[in-house]
């Protein structure tokens, strides 16, 4: 690591107006990205973006911070040809602006509390020539170049093929309902290629929500409900499964219908209808705009509540990775699931997520 001082002093009031004008950007900065994962040709949008990024660039000069200024100069090129039509917004593209976004935070942050700031040299040179790759690409290159410099960003965003399986075994060891419903997920995993270890992440991560927030929910009914729902989803065809673009009217109806199977499936097992609640109650949002029933707030089953986070959770970092053996950065996963609180979500599930999930990653 490399150790940043300045030569000179820094007049403490600058500073802090500086310090306040970037918490105010790095805001505005998420906002934009955001909406433009949904209107990704957006004028307005991908201007102020440019400009974003821009005044950051311009404080962090004016601070005499080099080792980010740097940075934020060539990511400022590449939104440059963004906004000017050169080259094409992207999911990816957000993903980086993020992640150098956060960069940026962290050496305000340290500097904030120490006057100095630890970084990693060779990294913020590796980037550099990363972006300097990028804005001088063919098209065809740009996903894996971006991949690659966001990999070298936040190395938990590069995918492997470990999995945790020993944590199921403290309560499945004399259910084997329970393991059965395991390895049937474990073997649906290879129907679709961004699934792979998805079994356990998610697992994992409800049990962990349900446990922090006192066990409301009996966790062997969770993590059943949780395998039967990728048993069912699994029995949808296989180009519907791996299908990137919108579905169309006659596939959501088709994707729609593993709420009822995925629940008949539990109530069969567990010759119980309260063991199906959970996921025929899954799809429903808070706001009353989800399905089947349209159910609002507190009449939503609480595993429900915690599954559907889960997913979203897992949709969000891993969906259709096996394209680019890359998943998507834990913040952007976090900034998404957080604004949809008290509207698609319970905030209070919310807040619990919030609480367990970095563990995970």
């Amino acid at each position: 690591m490399t150790t940043f001082r300045l030569k000179d002093p820094i007049d403490n009031e600058l500073f802090s107006e500086a310090y306040d004008e970037f918490l105010e950007q790095y805001s505005l900065c998420e906002s934009s990205i955001v909406d433009l994962e949904h209107e990704p040709k957006n004028t307005v949008l991908l201007d102020d973006l440019f400009r974003t990024i821009h005044t950051v660039k311009a404080n962090t000069s004016l601070l005499g911070f080099a080792p980010m200024g740097v940075i934020l100069q060539e990511l400022e090129t590449i939104l440059d040809l963004v906004r000017r039509g050169k080259i094409p917004f992207t999911d990816r593209a957000g993903d980086l602006t993020l992640l150098l976004m956060d960069k940026a935070r962290d050496f305000m942050e340290q500097f904030r509390k120490t006057a100095k700031v630890e970084y990693d040299k060779q990294l913020y040179h590796s980037v550099e020539l990363g972006l300097q790759e990028l804005a001088a690409s063919s098209p065809e290159m740009m996903a894996p170049i971006l991949v690659n410099i966001i990999a070298l960003v936040d190395p938990n965003t590069s995918l492997s093929s470990s999995d945790k399986e020993n944590w199921l075994q403290a309560f499945s060891k004399d259910n084997e309902d329970l393991e059965f419903l395991y390895q049937m997920a474990k073997t649906c995993e290879s129907r679709v290629g961004y699934w792979q270890g998805r079994t356990d992440r998610i697992g994992q991560l409800a049990l962990a929500m349900n446990q922090v927030a006192g066990s409301p929910v009996d966790p062997v009914t969770l993590t059943a409900s949780l395998f039967a729902h990728d048993v069912a989803m699994a029995f949808l065809p296989t180009p519907l499964l791996n299908q990137r673009g919108k579905l169309n009217e006659k596939q959501q109806t088709l994707v729609r219908q593993h709420v009822q199977t995925s629940s008949q499936l539990m109530r069969s097992l567990f010759n119980s209808h309260l063991a199906g609640l959970m996921l025929m109650q899954h799809q429903e949002l808070v706001d009353g705009t989800g399905y089947p029933n349209g159910l609002t707030g507190e009449d939503i089953n609480a595993g429900a509540k915690i599954i559907a986070i889960v997913h979203t959770f897992e949709a969000i970092t891993h969906g259709h990775t096996s394209v680019s053996l890359h998943k998507r950065p834990l913040m952007r996963a976090l900034l998404e699931i957080n604004k949809k609180a008290g509207v698609e979500f319970s905030e209070r599930w919310v807040e619990i997520f919030m609480q367990v999930v970095r563990k995970f990653n």
